[in-house]
């Protein structure tokens, strides 16, 4: 069985690998942004090198994976939100089987068998999908193991498509990533104004965190970027420290932080579903929590 492996982050490439190990020949697709981190990753039998273009060109890459894909029986991507975007857009345009979140792997009479996520993660599905297919691998199911890349193949693109770099801006950093952070605040619908999240700040610094949300704030508001955005089909976290300030806890949010170690929430409404998940629950008003809570944290730390 040939595998096809690529993700925009470089630590989850491993994963990829790793996952795929077990049902044939890995292959990882590396980009022009990627090249330098090669001697990082392990376990593929060759790494594919396109220097036309980098992880952050999404049109040419769909191109390039689209094209690649077609030569193996199966892509694996990375399950963070542009690789779940890949993985829908080669599907669609090869009219292949498709599984998003998968946590495990194997064959079975030439089908591949999948078990993934579902019903908001609160359980999971096995389905069986016909080859060739496309999947993302959920983050943190497969350790990244094996030896040295033993073959580098130089790739091609070609500019069928039209498209055109014209520009290249940087995007900002938001510091720790949230899926690497030991203390994460994160806030939800119940601040009122975009410019009360200083609040969740100012603890945020009080605790050495950084401050997520959920989705609405990041999808509908805009009031915080998209990689600040925690649940299902955006960032999982997994702290030693979760503190959930004026979120409800719906499935699609909670289904991202059960993994946390500590779950502290904090709601003024004593119905809220996400005193259900905490293993701590404080029914507050935020505004006056908040400052109390930073004010005496800050007393602690003279």
């Amino acid at each position: 069985m040939r595998i096809l492996a690529f993700s925009h982050y470089l630590d989850l490439a491993g994963e990829l690998i790793s996952a795929g190990m077990s049902l044939g020949e890995v292959s990882l697709l590396l980009t022009s942004d990627q090249r330098d981190r090669l001697a990082d990753v392990r376990g593929a039998k060759r790494a594919l090198i396109c220097d036309s273009i980098s992880s952050d060109e999404q049109a040419p890459l769909l191109d390039l994976l689209t094209e690649l894909a077609k030569d193996y029986d199966l892509l694996m991507l990375s399950s963070d939100k542009r690789g779940r975007e890949l993985t829908g857009q080669v599907a669609q345009r090869l009219d292949r089987a498709v599984a998003i979140e998968v946590s495990s792997l194997s064959l079975d009479g030439g089908r591949l068998i999948v078990e993934r996520m579902t019903l908001g993660g609160k359980a999971v599905a096995v389905e069986e999908l016909p080859l060739p297919a496309v999947v993302s691998i959920q983050k943190g199911r497969f350790k990244p193991a094996g030896g040295p890349i033993q073959e580098v193949v130089e790739v091609k693109l070609g500019r069928a498509s039209g498209y055109d770099v014209i520009e290249r801006r940087a995007k900002p950093r938001l510091g720790i990533p949230l899926d690497k952070a030991d203390v994460v605040i994160a806030v939800g619908r119940g601040f009122k104004r975009r410019e009360d999240l200083r609040l969740a700040y100012e603890l945020a610094e009080a605790l050495n965190g950084v401050v997520g949300c959920t989705r609405p704030l990041a999808a509908d508001l805009k009031w915080m970027p998209e990689e600040s955005w925690i649940g299902i089909s955006g960032v999982r976290v997994a702290p030693k420290l979760l503190l959930v300030i004026g979120a409800s806890g719906q499935q699609q949010f909670s289904a991202g932080i059960m993994d946390s170690k500590i779950i502290v929430a904090v709601n003024n409404d004593p119905q809220a579903p996400i005193f259900e998940n905490s293993d701590y629950g404080i029914v507050r008003d935020l505004y006056e929590f908040l400052p109390a809570l930073v004010r005496r944290l800050r007393e602690l730390r003279r």
